[in-house]
């Protein structure tokens, strides 16, 4: 099928005035689609679209569908074309798997959304901590029992241990979050005066003295999400990976330091850009800043940034999100500078 493009009005999703954004099709975007277990929405919206984000621009809601972004495995996809425009629909196909498919991998979502994965500062301060074991032992195992800082209200809890901080100025105040690694299940043996008695259940990591205890969260999943392009004015940074890595790459998790009070949330679609190179001199010798015989010049000109790859949102907090990184051309660093998809 020959790439066809065309301009579609998407009325609110970037401003109060309708604005034209360029739809790009698949070249191999097949005329049907029977919809299979392990799809995720980003790798059907990848397999008719050259931009996932614009999946909401190509979608048709079905009149008689009450949600058209739930996607069941045995749905049929069909693309057509109404008044010169491609739209695609979906035909519910009854089979015995009734969980809508995901906006991402289900073992991305269980890993990074079923657990608290970034926390306050203050609320890491205040959490119950690991004392250890009566036996001394600097790593704490399934076989002796060991205590906890104060009495535990819950039976069931999880220990996490914090890696990263990240930082964010709000106004004049500086809002901090911490990335916590889940460690281990405990239960809880019994209180006593002012500490509790448990005991491990399960463990993935040896459990340390001053790791902290959150109550277990259950069986929470992921949400599910479409991918979209996040609001035009989304402008701020990739502060780092998720666990202190210095480079990432495609499937790690990042955090960005925009929120829900950004408008960012899960399934928005983000471009990470490369800074353009900064130069120095006069016109006929212009040279690199980071060249060692331009110290003495200063900045006449810094060149556009460019595309470094793209994001998706799949959890957001107030003031940060956690993304997933779903196309990279290199690795990326913290301190890049995110903005929405969109049109790139």
């Amino acid at each position: 099928m020959f790439k066809k493009l065309i301009i579609v009005c998407m009325a609110g999703m970037l401003s109060a005035t309708s604005m034209a954004n360029v739809i790009s099709l698949s070249d191999d975007a097949p005329d049907a689609y029977q919809v299979r277990k392990g799809d995720t929405l980003w790798d059907i919206a990848g397999l008719y679209l050259d931009k996932p984000w614009h999946w909401p621009a190509l979608w048709q809601q079905n009149p008689d569908i009450e949600n058209p972004h739930l996607i069941y495995p045995g749905d049929e996809l069909r693309l057509s074309w109404q008044d010169g425009q491609p739209v695609l629909t979906r035909k519910a196909v009854k089979m015995g798997d009734t969980t809508p498919i995901s906006g991402v991998s289900t073992n991305i979502l269980k890993q990074y959304l079923t657990y608290d994965t970034l926390m306050g500062a203050a609320e890491v301060n205040m959490a119950p901590r690991v004392l250890g074991n009566q036996k001394g032992w600097s790593y704490i195992t399934t076989k002796t029992p060991f205590y906890a800082d104060a009495v535990l209200d819950h039976d069931e809890w999880f220990i996490y241990r914090p890696v990263t901080t990240f930082d964010r100025q709000v106004g004049e105040e500086t809002t901090t979050m911490i990335s916590l690694n889940k460690v281990a299940e405990a239960r809880l043996v019994r209180n006593l005066d002012e500490i509790a008695e448990l005991k491990l259940v399960h463990q993935s990591q040896e459990v340390k003295p001053n790791d902290i205890l959150l109550p277990s969260l259950g069986a929470r999943t992921g949400e599910i999400f479409q991918p979209h392009a996040a609001p035009s004015d989304i402008a701020g940074n990739l502060v780092g990976h998720l666990y202190g890595s210095k480079y990432v790459g495609l499937r790690q998790i990042v955090v960005v330091n925009r929120g829900e009070t950004d408008g960012l949330d899960a399934g928005h679609a983000l471009s990470v850009m490369m800074p353009g190179a900064a130069l120095k001199g006069k016109k006929g010798n212009m040279r690199y800043d980071s060249d060692t015989d331009s110290t003495a010049d200063s900045v006449v000109m810094t060149l556009p940034d460019r595309h470094a790859g793209t994001l998706l949102v799949i959890r957001s907090y107030p003031h940060f999100s956690l993304a997933m990184v779903v196309d990279a051309e290199q690795p990326l660093s913290s301190n890049m500078n995110i903005i929405s998809a969109g049109g790139s």
